[in-house]
């Protein structure tokens, strides 16, 4: 009968807390996905518009929650747990305290200065005269999250990832220069409201969808373009269509709850990552001067291969002679291919499309040399190893004038 009373007092918590957020024209979102220690969302409305400004509401209803009192309003105690969450939570979150008799909402946000250490847990002051009404409108504003002009971020990509029973995008994100972690969270939130809205698709096989809203959305989000350039997201989100039947519904992932039932999981380990990443980067005259003189082998080796793979296409010489006479230039392009993709440092942003040619270069190249090989000479005809070869060769000079013109651009 206890539980039940308590969940009747936290209803009527609810309600009550609802109804004084929409006189002050916030939209108030029960969490009903379980996310620790927040209860609810309210969202300021403009013009009968949401702003996608919002804040995390932490409600505890009923007298046991305002017995203890001091000088300037009531104490509410908590755990370490609990406070560490909310500090580091990508909304601001205020504890609220319900008197369901009188129908009052006390509030106090969490920050450094109002989490005050007990030695076993932390306490707050929630002030008496500090209540959800028209007395804290402005003060209440002051807390939101912020809105972020579409200037501060560029999308760097959107891929269309539908298939036949949902329509889906993934959307990757470079920040222009530094941002909170509230600044990061309304970015996040308006990409994918406005991602749900976008009617791109990637083929005339997913068009059918175009009418549709998304109904998944995902972003990943970079500090910086050379972050991007390697892949080193500082967080990803998730947000599924509720209505999206079960079956269609992608993995999802534990995260916080940023608002619209968005769920970000944070990088832990992304400064980490970064520092390595940072410390491996070789300088432009380190990357130049190694891979340089391998192209110009590389440029010898190509047209010595191709030279003789024209003679075998055109019958002036036999499979057997060509393997003959390109066996040492494949073996050197090989210990050029190891070389390249184990390099001692990475490329530079500036070098990295430069480098994509070379990595491109190396890798058809010692293609041809896999055909031919005579640990993997089975796996095609001779007729397909041919063709397979011609094509290799093929894209191998197209990548090394795009190479030469990547350089170009750099130099």
């Amino acid at each position: 009968m206890k539980a039940q009373k308590t969940d009747r007092t936290e209803r009527r918590g609810i309600g009550i807390a609802m109804t004084a957020f929409e006189t002050l024209d916030f939209a108030f979102r029960e969490q009903s996905e379980s996310d620790y220690g927040i209860d609810a969302h309210a969202e300021l409305i403009r013009s009968e518009q949401p702003t996608g400004q919002l804040l995390g509401i932490q409600l505890k209803s009923g007298g046991s929650y305002l017995s203890e009192r001091c000088d300037t309003g009531f104490v509410f105690r908590t755990d370490k747990d609990h406070v560490e969450y909310w500090l580091n939570h990508a909304l601001p979150v205020l504890v609220c305290l319900c008197d369901v008799e009188a129908k009052n909402v006390y509030w106090q946000v969490v920050t450094n200065e109002t989490a005050i250490s007990t030695g076993k847990g932390y306490k707050f002051v929630v002030p008496s005269t500090q209540l959800i009404d028209s007395s804290s409108r402005e003060l209440l504003r002051k807390w939101l999250t912020p809105t972020i002009p579409a200037t501060r971020y560029t999308i760097c990509e959107q891929s269309d990832i539908s298939h036949a029973a949902a329509r889906r995008y993934s959307f990757k994100i470079v920040i222009n220069g530094g941002a909170t972690k509230a600044e990061v969270a309304a970015m996040v939130r308006q990409v994918t409201n406005d991602g749900i809205k976008s009617k791109y698709s990637r083929n005339c096989i997913v068009d059918s969808l175009s009418d549709l809203d998304a109904q998944v959305v995902y972003t990943f989000i970079y500090p910086t373009a050379e972050d991007y350039s390697r892949g080193a997201w500082i967080c990803r989100s998730l947000w599924i269509d509720k209505n999206l039947v079960e079956e269609f519904r992608p993995v999802g992932f534990k995260g916080e709850n940023v608002g619209d039932n968005i769920i970000v999981d944070w990088n832990d380990d992304y400064s980490e990552w970064s520092q390595v990443f940072s410390a491996c980067i070789g300088s432009k005259e380190e990357y130049l001067s190694t891979i340089l003189p391998m192209i110009d082998e590389l440029k010898r080796l190509l047209q010595k291969v191709a030279v003789n793979l024209s003679k075998y296409k055109n019958n002036e010489i036999n499979e057997e002679e060509f393997i003959v006479s390109t066996e040492e230039d494949l073996k050197r392009v090989y210990e050029l291919y190891r070389e390249g993709i184990d390099l001692p440092f990475a490329a530079p942003f500036e070098c990295r499309d430069v480098n994509q040619k070379f990595q491109n270069l190396i890798a058809h190249l010692d293609n041809i040399r896999l055909h031919y090989a005579e640990e993997s000479r089975h796996n095609w005809t001779k007729e397909n190893r041919l063709w397979l070869s011609v094509k290799q060769c093929s894209w191998a000079q197209e990548n090394l004038q795009h190479f030469e013109y990547e350089l170009s651009k750099i130099r």
